[in-house]
């Protein structure tokens, strides 16, 4: 899949492009260039004899020890058409190994493009992006996806699954494509669903689950390949306020029993105070980090 990293330029601007390419030719970290703004950019391009500003990024990117380091994430869509639409305006986001991290916003503020770009599911338009130390973008798309079944489970708000599948096959099916062998891989499977509580409901295709159970298997889906991350969009947005306690529940007691780190979009700011970290998106840009109280709430009547 041919992904654009820069933005398009007329003849005149290629030799510059072709220096700046140069420059950052062994900075696997760098995507592209700064925008001219007038302003001093984050990543810029340095003379050949002086190119100590690139590699100093590099390491402390590879060198922060963090499981997620991204840094001046601009997202633009149409590069170069006359429906250019810039979505992630030079976003900075971080996250600690373990770490609980909800991001909160409007809708069309840029949350879901930045879950696609944490996620590894897009490839940011200028910026820098480090997994576990890895500059994850500097590998090719196949070596990608295969990087990121073993390293992120998502969670979605309607839960993808499988319709022709039952529970065990949907929670197989990531360790099906990491190549565990069948026997292995519906083994894992039940001992997730049974963690969930589905245990009684492995051979129930979805059309025979309830929201919550879905969302259950879901989560045991997202576990499959004991990824570092878990990666969820909205995970109750789909369920009443009684079920999306429970599922919720079960998201603290990953992070608690199992020391995963969460990264939770959500438009519900109550469960948002029961993280460890707030990031609030508003317009493309990162508006406000804070320290919620982390009290759960109670469950509505």
């Amino acid at each position: 899949m041919k992904t654009p990293f820069r933005k398009r330029r007329d003849t005149a601007q290629l030799s510059d492009a072709s220096s700046a390419q140069e420059v950052h030719a062994d900075d696997p970290f760098f995507f592209g260039e700064e925008a001219d703004t007038g302003e001093q950019p984050v990543v810029e391009a340095v003379p050949a004899q002086a190119p100590q500003p690139a590699q100093s990024q590099v390491g402390g990117l590879s060198d922060s020890g963090l499981l997620i380091d991204m840094r001046n994430i601009v997202k633009t869509y149409n590069v170069g058409e006359p429906s250019e639409l810039t979505v992630l305006h030079g976003v900075d986001f971080r996250a600690a190994h373990g770490e609980f991290v909800s991001i909160v916003g409007p809708s069309g503020g840029g949350k879901s493009t930045l879950m696609n770009i944490i996620g590894m599911l897009d490839r940011p338009t200028e910026g820098a992006y480090a997994f576990n130390g890895e500059p994850v973008y500097a590998k090719s798309d196949q070596e990608l996806a295969a990087y990121r079944s073993h390293n992120i489970g998502f969670i979605f708000q309607n839960f993808n699954l499988i319709g022709r599948m039952d529970a065990l096959q949907n929670v197989a099916m990531p360790m099906m494509y990491a190549g565990v062998d069948r026997k292995q891989r519906e083994a894992r499977a039940e001992e997730l669903l049974g963690m969930m509580g589905m245990g009684d409901r492995i051979h129930h295709n979805p059309n025979e689950l309830s929201g919550g159970q879905k969302q259950r298997v879901a989560i045991a889906r997202a576990l499959a390949n004991d990824p570092d991350l878990l990666l969820a969009d909205e995970p109750t947005g789909a369920l009443d306020s009684k079920t999306g306690r429970l599922v919720m529940d079960l998201f603290h007691q990953l992070h608690d029993e199992l020391g995963k780190a969460i990264v939770f979009i959500t438009h519900n700011p109550l469960l948002a105070e029961e993280t460890q970290r707030i990031v609030e998106i508003i317009d493309g840009r990162i508006d406000a980090v804070r320290t919620p109280s982390g009290q759960r709430a109670t469950e509505e009547a």
